[in-house]
């Protein structure tokens, strides 16, 4: 047999790896049969572990899921959204579907194609003649073509479906609504179905793992753009459409953004009555979900959340490794006899930092299955109402791999620091009896020391933000909006989902109007297009006669005669709608005070005229003044809006506002019940109060799901923290048993014994105070853009967790004192 040369060395590096194999196994059968013979550390270590791992899994779940998680399709990371911003609106828009064909035919270098899409809700018809209201995605031709999704039957709409020509009456189920509505036939390609009344013809379904790309919901049925009329397809103004493209490979963000802006620079001087001053940003379509103006919210909230539970894994670390520190002093004779036999300190490490490994593996499983398990339960809470909204908080590599990282990266750390202290010690004066972690003086540990007080820094930035939040919801609660939402029933009605003309619309609503008020408890009754803070809205530009200077996106409602008694909004100059502006009188309007700043500074607004339709008109004259509230968003600045009558501005999708001397909720049925008699195949959505509205996306659910994260997070914190600081004076005691006694034994009172082991952790309560008092102001800045009607710096907040947490440390601190000093001198002496 011939033995070539590199034989050898092959065969040796196979022997090394196998022996380091067997060593770690090795390492891995001793920790295990270790840590079973103590079943309190190790169901202590692993508990912490789990809830410092589980907390930041079920976070990062929901972080991954919002932003970070790509949609299913091909090249889903190179997918971007084009947002526009106009110089007098704040915030990020869509764009126009005529800006939006521009920019496809300019940039062909950049993107592989650009597609525009639309999202509402609308009736349909799929067995019988009840609709039944569903989210619908109105979309350009290159929008499938561009996503490159296959269709699960029939076709999609094609590239030459949904443009500016003609109207396109054909339908795209979604996968879900094919086997819910039509019991998922084959043969429902080509069948005939009714949209808002319209006759459509099914040409296709979407795959089973494409629910659209409005963020976080199901779309039912997908329309060509074109689907009700290429009216409003050629305004350049009209920037609600939203938008998608996909880079070329090769292609950065900044070059494409670069372009975007020459293109927007050139448009802005082709077309300076609608398109100047006109800017564009490149989002990634991660960080634009589910809107553009969202953009800069979501990174800033996801960064946030996660340094919050960031602050708590921290404070779980740092307990683990007060738990190793004290173990590892506790092991130092067993440490110092396997050194003495020859154990090298590399190999005592090795075997230490193994051991912390599989107490990190036991925590980081157990924390993942935490983490998943709360994001499942997450996942069943939802939003408020009856939105189609569809969060998927479940599992994935990125989330499966963070948890296991952080399970890793922690146990390492908190694994590594005691393990260098233990193997680090006095042979000679451990195997004589002393111990390494007791020094003959006080008994001081710096090490120990500087980590509590990192820990109760940490929970001293975790309550103050608990804190802050907790007081924005309560001045979001109180906040005034401009209207008044107590014992105010909201129903949602859409007469459109059943086809219904103009003329029954109009009959079916002014009957409903006079029944309903004719009911016992029953104040006033008025309609409205949409609710503040809802998430329908209507915007429009307005040019102020002799002014061809235009004003885009202003808000606008279209109300009732009865709108404003009903909401308890006051007009304080001018006049009210009344009956009398109707369809045949001249157009009116009641403006807030920020329209009246913007078209007329400094001059009355009432007898003024206006257009939403162009420099040239129709007029609309102002007859009314509100005071400026909350319309779309609490967060809002004070902003432009204005009122049309609904008499003037007809619209089947229509709000009920029934104010009541009697609680909404009971009068609820009596309303439904009404609305039944009248057409039994529609079918009403959204009822309930005005404040349960308030309770909505837009309105105070960010702030209750802000505040309750801090909270928990809070407490989290602030629980770790404590029994750490009980730990360690406990430990710390204990471990000065001897120096007590001797105290004692020489006249010193129980007294001076709580004093002196109190002086310690007061300390360090001190220092981690002071350190967490200069990182929260140091945050201020950052949580200032979540916070509603405070300041980051609150005093009160600052000023009431200070004592409060100083008071419980104290008592953390005083009661292992307290047992400290009641130990009898002679037992004291014989503990060492």
């Amino acid at each position: 047999m011939i033995v070539r040369a590199e034989d050898p060395a092959r065969w040796y590096t196979v022997l090394t790896i196998v022996r380091l194999i067997a060593g770690f196994w090795q390492d891995v059968t001793f920790a295990l049969r270790l840590l079973r013979k103590a079943p309190g550390f190790t169901a202590t270590v692993v508990l912490t572990l789990a809830l410092g791992v589980g907390v930041n899994t079920a976070v990062f779940s929901v972080v991954d899921a919002f932003i970070l998680r790509p949609l299913p399709v091909r090249d889903g990371d190179r997918l971007v959204v084009i947002a526009s911003q106009q110089p007098t609106s704040a915030g990020l828009h869509g764009v126009s579907y005529p800006d939006l064909q521009d920019y496809r035919a300019a940039t062909p270098q950049i993107f592989e194609d650009i597609a525009g899409y639309s999202v509402g809700f609308l009736g349909l018809a799929a067995e019988g003649d009840r609709a039944e209201r569903v989210l619908v995605t109105w979309v350009t031709g290159s929008y499938f073509p561009l996503l490159d999704v296959r269709p699960a039957l029939g076709r999609l709409i094609r590239a030459d479906e949904g443009g500016q020509e003609g109207t396109d009456a054909v339908v795209v189920l979604g996968f879900s609504t094919w086997q819910r509505q039509f019991g998922g036939r084959r043969s429902v390609v080509g069948e005939m179905t009714r949209v808002n009344g319209r006759p459509c013809t099914i040409v296709g379904v979407a795959p089973r793992d494409f629910l659209g790309t409005f963020a976080f919901s199901d779309s039912a049925l997908y329309l060509p753009l074109n689907w009700a009329g290429a009216a409003g397809l050629d305004r350049r103004d009209a920037r609600a459409l939203h938008s998608l493209a996909r880079l070329r490979p090769g292609v950065s963000m900044e070059r494409a953004g670069a372009t975007m802006n020459v293109v927007a620079a050139r448009l802005a001087r082709q077309y300076p009555a609608t398109n100047d001053g006109v800017t564009l940003a490149l989002l990634p379509e991660r960080l634009a979900r589910p809107e553009e103006g969202n953009a800069r919210s979501n990174g800033l909230g996801a960064a946030l959340i996660l340094a919050l539970v960031g602050l708590v894994l921290a404070v779980a670390a740092i307990n683990v490794t007060n738990l190793l520190l004290a173990r590892a002093i506790d092991r130092s004779a067993e440490l110092a006899v396997r050194a003495a036999l020859g154990g090298g300190r590399a190999r005592l490490v090795r075997q230490l930092v193994t051991e912390t490994v599989v107490l990190g593996a036991m925590g980081g499983a157990a924390g993942i299955l935490l983490g998943l398990g709360t994001a499942r339960l997450l996942r069943s809470i939802g939003l408020p109402g009856n939105l189609p909204v569809r969060l998927d908080f479940g599992p994935d590599w990125r989330v499966l791999s963070y948890g296991a990282a952080l399970a890793f990266g922690v146990a390492l750390l908190v694994g590594s620091m005691p393990a260098l202290r233990a193997t680090r010690a006095d042979l000679y004066r451990v195997l004589r009896g002393g111990r390494p972690g007791a020094p003959a003086g006080d008994g001081r540990q710096p090490l120990r020391g500087v980590l509590v007080a990192t820990q109760l820094a940490a929970c001293f930035v975790l309550l103050v933000t608990a804190g802050l939040f907790a007081r924005s919801l309560l001045r979001a609660d109180r906040v005034d909006l401009g209207f008044q939402p107590d014992k105010v029933l909201n129903v949602h009605l859409d007469v459109g989902q059943l086809g219904y003309t103009e003329e029954r619309g109009r009959a079916f609503y002014d009957d409903l109007e006079r029944s309903v008020r004719a009911v016992p408890g029953v104040e006033a009754v008025g309609y409205a297009f949409t609710i503040p803070l809802g998430y329908i809205r209507d915007h429009g530009s307005l040019f102020a006669e002799g002014d061809a200077h235009e004003r885009p996106w202003i808000g606008r409602n279209a109300v009732g005669a009865a709108y404003f008694a009903t909401m308890g909004i006051p007009v304080v100059r001018g006049r009210s709608f009344s009956a009398a502006d109707d369809q045949r009188s001249r157009p009116v309007a009641i403006v807030n005070t920020r329209v009246a700043e913007f078209l007329w500074p400094g001059r009355d607004p009432i007898g003024r005229r206006f257009s939403a339709s162009g420099a040239a008109g129709p007029w609309v004259e102002v007859v009314g003044l509100t005071a400026t509230g909350k319309y779309e968003s609490l967060f809002e600045e004070p902003q432009p809006y204005f009122y049309v009558p609904i008499a003037q501005r007809y619209s089947g999708l229509r709000v009920l506002h029934v104010r009541t001397s009697l609680p909404p909720a009971t009068l609820a049925p009596t309303v439904l019940r009404l609305i039944h008699d009248r057409e039994p195949q529609l079918a009403p959505y959204d009822v309930q109060s005005m404040r349960e509205a308030l309770g909505g996306g837009f309105g105070l659910f960010p702030v209750r799901v802000g505040a309750f994260a801090a909270t928990v997070f809070g407490l989290l914190g602030f629980v770790l923290a404590i029994v750490g600081l009980y730990g360690v004076v406990s430990y710390v005691a204990r471990q000065r048993t001897r120096e007590i006694g001797i105290r004692v034994a020489l006249g010193a009172t129980r007294r001076d014994v709580v004093l002196l082991l109190l002086r310690n952790g007061l300390a360090l309560t001190a220092i981690g105070l002071a350190s967490g008092l200069l990182v929260a102001l140091g945050c201020s800045r950052f949580l200032a853009g979540f916070l509603f009607g405070i300041s980051a710096r609150d005093p009160l907040i600052f000023g009431g967790v200070a004592p409060a947490l100083a008071a419980v440390a104290l008592a953390a601190c005083a009661l292992p004192a307290w047992r400290a000093a009641r130990c009898e001198p002679l037992q004291a002496l014989r503990e060492e």
